[in-house]
């Protein structure tokens, strides 16, 4: 049943509305005693509970009548009796379990290929023995006409003689390039003697030199270079020390404002007519 409420006719169960019922008790003039009062409201709770339970009897004999209603409606919108399939359809049921039971078969058997499988020592025995029971046969060409075997003779004459020939010729070539290869032609012999100047004396005196120290320039260098490492380190110090303040200062500066936002100020009154 729906949670929605349900009006009954009270007329129609035969009996009073409780509205009825109370009106009549308003409109008595009188009293009653304790005793009555008790009475009164007994009966008005009897009253209650059969109109309770004649309600809910209503209310089962109406679900009963709808549930009524549709099973009839069912039964009349249900179709004959059912007819029995044909038989091509049974058959495509029985090709269909055989395509089946083939395709898992298949599938059964590819599964046993991809096994790993170890394959036997091979038996070198038997080949052995087969090539010891085997029986040598040395077999000659023997021409059965006397026309192959001249032709045969000719044949082995030019191949030898075309092979001489090919020697000869690899010679030539060789020996060729031997000879236009460039060669170093030899001095020319000569009967003049080397040119000697005339007025160089026989024996020069020997030259005295004289030995003074000397300064490099790159121990200078490397002076100047400690100082100029000294001073550029300095500077460093000093740039990084001033960045450092900046920054600590810049930090300090932005505490203090955020601070500055954070307190608590009390707001004057717009509408006090004080001048400020």
């Amino acid at each position: 049943m729906s949670d929605s409420k349900a009006e009954y006719n009270w007329g129609d169960l035969g009996m009073e509305p409780m509205d009825s019922f109370a009106s009549e008790i308003r409109t008595s003039g009188e009293f009653p005693s304790l005793q009555q009062h008790r009475e009164q409201v007994e009966q008005l709770q009897r009253r209650g509970r059969q109109l309770v339970s004649q309600a809910q009897q209503h209310s089962q004999m109406l679900v009963a009548n709808l549930f009524k209603s549709l099973k009839l409606g069912s039964e009349r919108n249900t179709l004959p009796t059912q007819v029995s399939t044909p038989k091509a359809y049974r058959f495509k049921d029985i090709y269909s379990s055989r395509k089946d039971q083939l395709i898992r078969e298949c599938q059964e058997q590819e599964r046993k290929q991809r096994e790993f499988h170890s394959r036997p020592m091979p038996d070198f025995r038997q080949a052995h023995e087969r090539q010891a029971s085997k029986v040598i046969v040395h077999r000659v060409t023997c021409p059965t006409t006397p026309n192959v075997l001249k032709n045969s003779r000719d044949m082995e004459q030019k191949r030898r003689l075309h092979v001489q020939q090919v020697q000869r010729e690899r010679e030539q070539q060789c020996q060729l390039h031997r000879m236009q290869a460039p060669r170093a032609k030899p001095i020319p012999l000569s009967s003049r003697q080397p040119l000697r100047s005339s007025n160089r004396p026989a024996a020069a005196p020997p030259l005295k030199l004289k030995v003074e120290p000397f300064n490099l320039s790159a121990e200078l260098r490397v002076q100047q270079r400690r100082l100029f490492n000294i001073q550029t380190s300095k500077a460093q110090e000093a740039r990084r020390r001033q960045l450092e303040d900046q920054r600590q200062r810049a930090e300090r500066e932005a505490y203090q404002k955020q601070r500055q936002r954070t307190t608590f100020r009390a707001r004057p009154n717009p509408f006090s007519q004080t001048a400020r």
